[in-house]
């Protein structure tokens, strides 16, 4: 296995759910199944899922996001004060554009914390293997902006900044919990930053009398307040995904890092980057001569929205090509994004094509890096 530190075959999280534990959630939902009977089948899919991956060789290990119903779910559910609603929107994949049924989640109260957000997903993930572990959140800085509802949250949070202090304030406790339980990998995901990267989307707000990269900055500063200043121990590691969309294999958001690298990878105080590389849509390697050296980017090299498997050596050609703008040293792989970000909208592959794009990733960090011990 390759140097811990470095987790060069790294991973986003979220994995494929076993029908067993889809059904036992739909049970749960129609109140057919009590909460301890979904905690077992939870836990049962857990552990399996903990085999396959340590299976693949890969550095670090998640719980798939099997407790949640997506990425945002963890939040949602551990704070009262949210809704949802029902609705679509427009997704995007080579074959075409496509409306998808999605959840909108809302501030509709005062947020009044129940329970932490992962404290019962990590305890049982570090009590069911002694690898590395790693932790993901949903970043506040995403959160924050796509929950206030005009009319309905500035009754309780006058502005997005009120709400988005609130939201920082939960996630920085939540991180700093994690760490004192002994989780040394934590990971932000925040589909946000990508939407800065279109020119279509930067278009639109500058239609609308916006100014792209000042809300770009709104959401910086909001995940900054969450991480700035936390004390980490040796070994310990914060990571940021910049998500472009994944849904059921389709995606949001494409163009170059360019317009937010310099600022982002500056500014933000996180150990690791993991940005999405695994098409043309998201530009080259250029900006990243911006990310400071001794921080971390996870190439997202090999895609989790098709089953077909990338070439080893062709990997291994653009690592070599992100290496004329950072240091090799400075890199590691992963996929590009979760195989399921959406718990029943899981990308297009099957438990045996994820499990081998997994050890793809693990084939190609150890012929690049070799076997640090």
């Amino acid at each position: 296995m390759a140097n811990p530190r470095k987790y060069r075959a790294d991973q986003v999280g979220s994995l494929l759910r076993p029908p067993a534990l889809l059904q036992a959630r739909a049970e749960h939902a129609a109140g057919r199944l009590d909460e301890g009977a979904l905690r077992n089948a939870e836990d049962a899919a857990i552990r399996d899922v903990l085999v396959l991956q340590q299976n693949t060789g890969i550095d670090v290990l998640t719980d798939g996001e099997f407790r949640r119903s997506d990425f945002r779910a963890g939040l949602a559910d551990a704070v009262e004060g949210m809704l949802t609603t029902t609705g679509s929107s427009v997704w995007h994949s080579a074959e075409g554009d496509k409306a998808i049924p999605v959840k909108f989640w809302h501030v509709a109260a005062k947020l009044q914390q129940k329970r932490r957000i992962t404290e019962h997903e990590a305890t049982f993930l570090r009590r069911s293997t002694s690898a590395p572990v790693k932790v993901t959140l949903i970043s506040p800085g995403f959160m924050a902006g796509r929950s206030f509802k005009p009319g309905v949250t500035d009754q309780f949070y006058p502005t997005v900044r009120e709400l988005a202090d609130e939201l920082a304030t939960i996630t920085r406790n939540e991180i700093e919990a994690l760490i004192a339980d002994g989780v040394q990998y934590i990971q932000l995901d925040n589909p946000g930053y990508a939407f800065f990267l279109d020119p279509k989307n930067r278009e639109k707000l500058k239609t609308s009398g916006q100014d792209p990269d000042r809300a770009f900055e709104n959401v910086l500063a909001t995940d900054l307040a969450a991480i700035n200043g936390i004390r980490k121990p040796d070994g310990v590691r914060i990571a940021i995904h910049i998500c472009r969309g994944n849904n059921a294999s389709f995606w949001l958001n494409e163009g170059n890092y360019a317009p937010i690298a310099e600022r982002l990878f500056n500014t933000l105080p996180v150990d690791r980057f993991l940005l999405e590389y695994d098409d043309a849509r998201s530009g080259g390697f250029e900006p990243l001569r911006f990310v400071p050296k001794g921080k971390v980017v996870v190439l997202g090299l090999i895609s989790t929205k098709t089953p077909v498997l990338e070439d080893a050596d062709a990997l291994l050609g653009r690592i070599d090509e992100a290496a004329k703008y950072i240091d090799s040293d400075d890199l590691a792989i992963s996929p590009q994004c979760g195989f399921a970000t959406h718990a029943e909208g899981g990308n297009n592959l099957t438990v045996d094509q994820e499990r081998r794009k997994l050890e793809l990733t693990a084939d190609v960090a150890r012929r690049y890096w070799g076997p640090e011990l």
